[in-house]
Parts: C-alpha cells; sequence; structure tokens
C-alpha cells in the first residue's frame, strides 16, 4: 500500500472512519467531502467501478455538477450490468507488474461490456471528458483488486499522480473493511459482530431465534401471536439494522453468536 505524506488526508481518513466505525453510512460521508476529494486529486470527477456479486457497479460518484451521474443513467440502464469477470480480465493486461495506473482517453475502455464503441463515443462527447487515470483498489491482503477508481479529467491539465494515489489509498482504507471478500459484495455500513444481539428488541430477539431455528413466518406469527404483516415489518427492520437483505445473510451474519 502507498503511503500517505499528506497530513489533510490522513485527518481525513480518521475522521470518516470513525465515523464509519459507529455506523454510519460511507455514501452520504463521501458526499460530504467532495469538494475535499475533488481539491486534493485536482479531478473533475471521481468515480469507483466497484466488484458487487460478480458484476460491476459503477458506484461513489464525486463531482459537484451531478454531469456524470446523468449521463451514466441516460446510457447506462439498470438493465445492463458487466460482469466483474470479464471486466477484471480486460483490465489486467494493463496493471500487470503492479502497475499503479492507466492513463484511458477513449471512454469504450472503461464501460467495456456496458456500452458500444458509439455510446460511449457520444457518452466521451457530452462529458467532454479528456483523460481519466484509472487505479487499482486492492482488499486487505493486498492482492486481490475490489474495484477501480477514476479521476476524469474535462481539461487538458496534467495530472498529478503522486496526488492521485494518496486520494487513491484514502478510499482503499475506508472501503477495505466494507468488502466481503466471501460474498464479494461491499456494505455502505460497518457492521460490528453483535454477539447479545444489543441492536434488537426483546421481540425481535425472539423473532430472530425463531427464524434461523428454520420457522417459516406463518409458524413465528403463530407462535407470537402476531400477524404475518407485522411479522414482515419486524424482519425489514430486522435486516435493517444488520444491513442484510434476506434471511440467509442474516444467518450468515449471526451464525455462531446465537
Amino acid at each position: 500500500m502507498n503511503t500517505i505524506d499528506d497530513t489533510e488526508i490522513l485527518h481525513k481518513i480518521i475522521e470518516l472512519q470513525s465515523c464509519i466505525i459507529h455506523g454510519r453510512n460511507i455514501k452520504p460521508l463521501l458526499h460530504q467531502n467532495i469538494d475535499f476529494y475533488l481539491e486534493k486529486s485536482a479531478a473533475d470527477i471521481i468515480t469507483l467501478y466497484m466488484h458487487h456479486d460478480e458484476t460491476v457497479q459503477i458506484d461513489y460518484i464525486l463531482e459537484k455538477h451531478r454531469h456524470f451521474a446523468h449521463l451514466l443513467k441516460k446510457y447506462v440502464d439498470d438493465k445492463k450490468h458487466s460482469k466483474w469477470e470479464e471486466f477484471a480480465e480486460h483490465c489486467k493486461k494493463h496493471f500487470a507488474s503492479r502497475v499503479q495506473y492507466r492513463r484511458v482517453t477513449d471512454l469504450s475502455q472503461l464501460f467495456h461490456g456496458l456500452l458500444t464503441k458509439k455510446e460511449a463515443a457520444s457518452f466521451e462527447a457530452e462529458l467532454k471528458m479528456q483523460q481519466t487515470i484509472m487505479m487499482p483498489m486492492y482488499a486487505f491482503d493486498n492482492k486481490e483488486i475490489i474495484g477501480y477508481i477514476c479521476f476524469l479529467f474535462q481539461s487538458e491539465a496534467e495530472a498529478d499522480i503522486k496526488k492521485l494515489e494518496a486520494v487513491r489509498t484514502s478510499f482503499q482504507i475506508l472501503l477495505q473493511p466494507l468488502y466481503d471478500s466471501e460474498h464479494r459484495t461491499f456494505f455502505t455500513r460497518c457492521m460490528r459482530i453483535d454477539e447479545k444481539l444489543e441492536l434488537l428488541t426483546p421481540k425481535e430477539k425472539k423473532i430472530v431465534h425463531y427464524v434461523l431455528d428454520g420457522a417459516c413466518y406463518q409458524e413465528v406469527a403463530d407462535a407470537l401471536h402476531i400477524s404475518t404483516n407485522t411479522l414482515k415489518t419486524h424482519m425489514r427492520n430486522i435486516f435493517n439494522k444488520y444491513n442484510v437483505n434476506s434471511k440467509i445473510e442474516l444467518y450468515n451474519k449471526l451464525n455462531g453468536h446465537l
């Protein structure tokens, strides 16, 4: 991992890590610091290409005028997904031998598997992009690539690679604890192990024990003398508290602590 000499970036990492540890969502935290990261990188737009559930997720867009986000919605709808392995293989040759950055002047390279060359050219023209510096971000093992950070420039000013590396390392440090390497997905919050289920109310604790013992919703509702709709409301609250979306994810989160 690269060292960071910029004390302001180091202080920002500490500040944001503290917020994340206390359960704050990382996305609004980063958006509150758009000016800071754009100033430090001198880029016009910063965006991340994340490894999420075997697909490429373009996320964490930092920009002042939502131009990139608007064009992304225009050209890349929710139905378009690029397989992570295909995208990673496409990028692999550019980051062989631990090369730390890649200069991109053709957006079709960034949207490989998502847009045709014609669509990428139209996106690029509307964005008025001059160049993009792309850098890999690594997991804790410093081997697995968990995503790529892209610094987009709309002017011909020369990019300061050392400054970009410091910002990349900052994002990498913040995102590493949120990456689940087993399921290859990112969480937006840091969920610490809750061995005593302290996040739950007494009723929610009962529900969790029933559900994770294999009882169906109707059986749990009958046992607790509540309607299935009320039970589903409780389950939504429980899922939200543990940042999961299913009973399987909840089981994986709490397995061994019940």
